[in-house]
């Protein structure tokens, strides 16, 4: 660890010390809120993963490191999956396996890392105070929630102003309108809805949870709590303890629930470009492909007058991205370049979502189509800029690129919240849902000829990017670390 550099603009405000789950999925949203407070001048203290670190320490944040089974490095845990044949598994017994070992089984080190922290800060500056700025899946803070005491010296009304909790997931909290996630129902909050959503999470969801419920428990009691959560798991404790919860995304792609928690608020997107300079600095270096101006040429076609022949010349222009958890091509970037191989008129962008990644070294050996251009890794708000269907297996973060930038979109993905997302991709009407994580080239050219053809995708999407634009997602949260500052509203044990 080092020691926060002294700087007289910010000594007036407490740290602000962010703790996240270690999936990429997770981190990139805190890392870019981290570094829009760090130019506001905020002091960020960042508790995570050390694959993460170079990250983390760009966006101006200190890097304090997680350890032991908390240090998880998610590349390396979905390339080496945590049990045999982990890979046949049906998607909902692989989510099972997830939570208990990324955010359960971690548990009592993470709260060992994050008391750490607190002492660090400490001894930095034993008059200044601290925020903490929680991810909603870092499970090692919630010991702090429900009595776990702090070592000699560290008393918690004297360093710990408050809380906020950022969501970066569809919310996982339970309510009178939903079913438990990752059922197969429609959203449906009619009565008769209601009492079919009671029993799926009191019969159904409480049994098949109930192992991890007991094991939240017994990894709280190991941390020093002295009370349990004793509710169904992914009920939502883990965004209640907090006294305000900030959701990324905007209103129009969740479902209208009659009863959010008290706190809540839609805090809009960290993806796109930035509302102003001021707020997160841009990088406008163009990506360093080779095709990459080709790309660009054929989006200038289209600010031609509609008289030019030169205009029909633009290409429709499709990417597509693997993502950070299901890493395969296999299973969507090559039936999607096979789908649209013989197109002429078509340009496929595949971004393969890791530095120095290629197909050959997935053991790919394919010829790749000549309407075909390859990214190893590239910023989806860059190249989304550029397209016209966004296919991706339906992360959270990756879904709101594409409303971000108003890009219809095609999902296939399973597993984790793929599936909710999913659903709420097809139910909002910005995109298509393929219904699975691992798609023929026809089913995925279906549904992007699907999206090309039906404008009301298009529109539905910006109408939705347009929600995005009004609401600053960096200066919501700044704002909210302002209340808690002056407020002072402290940690409900």
């Amino acid at each position: 660890m080092t020691d926060p550099k002294p700087n007289p603009t910010r000594a007036h405000r407490p740290f602000v010390l962010i703790v996240c789950h270690s999936l990429t999925g997770h981190l990139s949203p805190l890392i870019r809120i981290a570094s829009a407070l760090h130019a506001r001048g905020w002091e960020t203290l960042f508790l995570g993963p050390t694959a993460h670190r170079q990250g983390i320490e760009a966006a101006g944040a200190v890097f304090l490191p997680l350890r032991g089974d908390a240090d998880l490095d998610d590349k390396v845990y979905y390339e080496n999956p945590p049990q045999p044949g982990y890979a046949s598994l049906h998607w909902a017994e692989r989510v099972l396996i997830d939570l208990r070992r990324q955010c359960l089984d971690p548990l009592p080190t993470q709260w060992a890392c994050f008391v750490d922290a607190l002492r660090f800060l400490q001894t930095c500056d034993p008059e200044r105070k601290i925020i903490l700025l929680a991810e909603a899946f870092f499970y090692g803070a919630l010991p702090l929630f429900y009595g776990a005491s702090l070592p000699d010296g560290l008393k918690l009304e004297e360093i710990l102003l408050g809380s906020l909790c950022v969501s970066v997931t569809v919310p996982a909290i339970r309510s009178i309108d939903l079913p438990p996630a990752g059922y197969p129902f429609p959203f449906d909050s009619s009565p008769d809805g209601r009492k079919r959503n009671a029993k799926l999470w009191e019969k159904s969801w409480k049994r098949k949870s109930s192992d991890l419920a007991a094991l939240l428990d017994t990894k709280l009691r190991e941390a020093g709590a002295r009370r349990t959560v004793n509710e169904i798991f992914l009920s939502g404790a883990n965004y209640l303890c907090h006294d305000t919860i900030l959701q990324l995304g905007v209103p129009g792609f969740e479902y209208p629930r009659s009863d959010w928690p008290r706190g809540f608020k839609f805090a809009g997107l960290v993806q796109g470009p930035p509302p102003n300079t001021k707020t997160l600095p841009s990088n406008s270096k163009a990506p360093n492909f080779p095709w990459w101006s080709e790309l660009t040429s054929n989006t200038a076609l289209s600010t031609l007058p509609i008289s030019d022949p030169s205009r029909a010349e633009k290409k429709k222009v499709i990417v597509v991205a693997q993502g950070t958890v299901e890493i395969n091509p296999r299973d969507l970037i090559v039936p999607t370049l096979q789908a649209f191989s013989n197109r002429s008129d078509v340009l496929v962008v595949a971004i393969l979502g890791w530095k120095n990644a290629s197909l050959l070294s997935y053991g790919i050996d394919i010829e790749i189509p000549p309407n075909a251009r390859i990214a190893d890794y590239v910023s989806y708000d860059a190249v989304l800029a550029h397209a016209d269907v966004w296919v991706h297996n339906a992360g959270f973060g990756a879904v709101n690129h594409g409303i971000a930038n108003g890009v219809p979109m095609v999902v296939a993905g399973e597993g984790m919240d793929k599936t909710e997302n999913s659903r709420r991709v097809a139910w909002s009407g910005i995109g298509v849902d393929l219904g699975c994580a691992k798609p023929s080239a026809q089913l995925v050219r279906e549904g992007v000829e699907r999206v090309l053809e039906n404008e009301s995708f298009l529109k539905r999407v910006q109408e939705l990017q347009k929600q995005s634009r009004e609401i600053d997602c960096f200066d919501m949260v700044h704002s909210e670390l302002v209340r808690i500052m002056k407020t002072c509203p402290g940690i409900k044990q």
